[in-house]
């Protein structure tokens, strides 16, 4: 049996090299990472930021709030306003949706939990029509015909915003006396909803004509109120938009009657 003589120089290189049991000599692990927060922009003095969520029937829409441009629908942004003061009321802000081929929208919404979440039902744009109506709500789409008589145009006063739930109202006075024989009424609006409008005027002698009831066609236009014809035209006339649903909003612009006499 032979011996295996090492010397001592060798045996300390070779127990420098064999790896050890020891994990002190391992590398640290990187340091963890701590995920930050976007930059939320900050309020200027007296101002709180507002986030506005806005969609659109069809999307597309270009939205305006407070004078700036916000974004094309669907959207989500932040904009800065007055901060509320203890026992004022909510405010409201005017948002204003366009697209070509359609009719302006503007909606009126108030913050909750500093966010304003808004739809907009945008119809589509229509001519004006010279003559039309819906002949089951009383107007009547057929040639108006003509009339030897005088003819009587009056401007009618009112009119302006129509907000939700509520009625927009006007009047307008006949001075003259005049038997009807043709009566046509003119509107001039907007409006983002069609369909729940609900509008009717009523002669002096207290009979009404019904000129829409919801639907999808534009009541901004001429009607000729045909039932109208043998009554008598003196005195105050009145008209009355109802909107009936949320979530919309326009404006009656102006309004007025043109008759022809027997």
């Amino acid at each position: 049996m032979r011996k295996l003589l090492i010397s001592s120089s060798t045996l300390l290189l070779l127990l420098a090299g064999c790896p050890g049991g020891d994990d002190d000599d391992d590398e640290p692990p990187p340091p963890p990472t701590t995920a930050t927060a976007p930059d939320q922009p900050a309020a200027p003095p007296g101002q709180v930021m507002v986030t506005v969520a806005a969609n659109s029937t069809p999307p597309g829409a270009t939205v305006v709030g407070g004078g700036r441009n916000l974004g094309v629908t669907p959207l989500q942004t932040q904009v800065p306003i007055p901060a509320p003061q203890p026992g004022q009321p909510a405010q409201t802000f005017a948002f204003t949706f366009t697209l070509e081929g359609y009719q302006p929208a503007t909606i009126n919404a108030s913050p909750v939990n500093n966010t304003i979440s808004i739809t907009a039902a945008l119809a589509p744009a229509i001519a004006a029509q010279p003559v039309g109506g819906d002949p089951a709500a009383g107007g009547d789409d057929a040639d108006p015909g003509r009339s030897d008589g005088p003819s009587i145009t009056v401007r009618g006063r009112g009119g302006g915003p129509i907000y939700d739930y509520n009625t927009t109202t006007g009047t307008a006075t006949v001075t003259q006396s005049c038997i009807i024989d043709s009566l046509q009424l003119q509107l001039a609006g907007t409006h983002s909803y069609f369909g729940d409008l609900h509008i009717t005027l009523r002669d002096p002698e207290g009979h009404s004509y019904s000129i829409a009831r919801g639907g999808r066609a534009n009541p901004f236009r001429t009607h000729r109120v045909r039932r109208a014809s043998g009554r008598q035209a003196r005195g105050t006339w009145r008209l009355a938009i109802e909107d009936r649903l949320r979530q919309d909003s326009g404006i009656l612009r102006s309004w007025s009657m043109t008759m022809t006499c027997r």
